[in-house]
């Protein structure tokens, strides 16, 4: 069976979870990596098998290797539209990580290259390829719970330093991390919120779909720390009144990947909407009835987004497929991202 060769760059811990997942598919391999730092190529090299020669203690040679055919951009925020240039350039496939730019002009740039080279380039929100994510889908499409009303969705992580001072616990951000850095793209907003914002635009895509123009920003709170990256925000979308969901994210509260979609005759609660354990549990809420929709995942949830994404190449797909995100999808978002930054 013919195997999609990907090319890993930057050798961070989502890249670790992300490559394990290679061992659970088989239309695809790592085939090469890429990092400064010497201590995380050796240990990727060992760890995955990856020929020597595969190896570069640069970016630009992987981009370059014939033998790659999409490359992984697992690197910080603010490097991601560089190599994304770079090798859409050198007509590689891209998957990069969420969130795909930190402002539309990089967006703008970008867009015109993959429609000028013709590659097959997307964000890569793994929750999208997921088991449960289909079932949601459908029940939105055959509308056997009515309309959507609204939605709340949260993703809040624990990022925190916690020192003891006389028995009383303070918690302090590490400001030299990615995520407190404001030049790497750091922030909550940009690390977490964008997953529940790409889910509000999504749903809006499969019922009302109302234009980018006229979806608002309403009770938008933000907090910042010290470095003057956002660890707190929240905010209400609001889709030209057809309906509102509210979304929230955070660096310092305890960890919530909760998301609830009220319809006219019921409701849907996903507890762990981003990163699920080996079940996802849907409640179902049917007028008086309520049930429980479980779907078991594989041992590495990333491993359908590698097996997608690698079956769409291999089929010589262009244009991305759902589950997906389009260029339109993260147009959107990459738009909406910058405005509730900015607000």
């Amino acid at each position: 069976m013919k195997k999609i060769n990907w090319g890993i760059i930057g050798l961070g811990n989502i890249a670790n979870k992300f490559a394990d997942a290679f061992s659970y598919i088989d239309n695809a391999t790592v085939k090469g990596i890429a990092s400064f730092n010497q201590n995380k190529l050796h240990s990727f090299k060992n760890k995955f098998k990856v020929e020597d020669k595969f190896c570069f203690n640069n970016y630009e040679d992987l981009i370059l290797s014939p033998s790659i055919d999409i490359v992984y951009i697992a690197l910080p925020n603010s490097l991601h539209a560089k190599y994304i240039r770079k090798s859409i350039n050198e007509k590689k496939n891209v998957l990069v990580e969420k969130p795909a730019f930190i402002n539309p002009e990089d967006l703008t740039l970008i867009k015109n290259l993959v429609k000028e080279h013709k590659i097959f380039f997307t964000e890569a929100f793994m929750y999208r390829y997921l088991p449960y994510f289909q079932k949601v889908r459908d029940i939105i499409d055959d509308e056997s719970l009515g309309k959507i009303v609204d939605m709340h969705s949260t993703f809040n992580i624990k990022v925190y330093k916690q020192k003891n001072f006389f028995g009383i616990k303070f918690k302090k951000p590490n400001y030299s991390h990615r995520l407190f850095n404001k030049k790497l793209g750091g922030g909550a907003i940009l690390d977490v919120g964008c997953y529940p914002l790409s889910l509000s635009t999504f749903v809006n895509s499969l019922t009302y779909n109302v234009e980018l123009k006229d979806i608002t920003f309403e009770k938008v709170h933000k907090d910042y720390c010290e470095s003057e990256v956002d660890i707190f925000s929240k905010v209400t979308l609001n889709f030209d009144n057809k309906f509102k969901s509210k979304i929230s994210c955070s660096f310092r509260d305890n960890v919530d990947q909760r998301t609830i979609i009220n319809f006219e005759n019921g409701s849907l609660s996903i507890n762990q909407t981003w990163v699920p354990d080996r079940y996802t549990i849907i409640e179902q809420k049917k007028g008086n009835i309520i049930s429980n929709l479980d779907f078991k995942n594989n041992e590495n949830i990333y491993s359908y987004q590698i097996q997608s994404i690698s079956e769409q190449i291999l089929d010589k797909k262009i244009t991305p497929k759902f589950p997906s995100m389009s260029l339109e999808e993260i147009d959107i978002n990459t738009k909406l991202l910058s405005d509730w930054i900015n607000l």
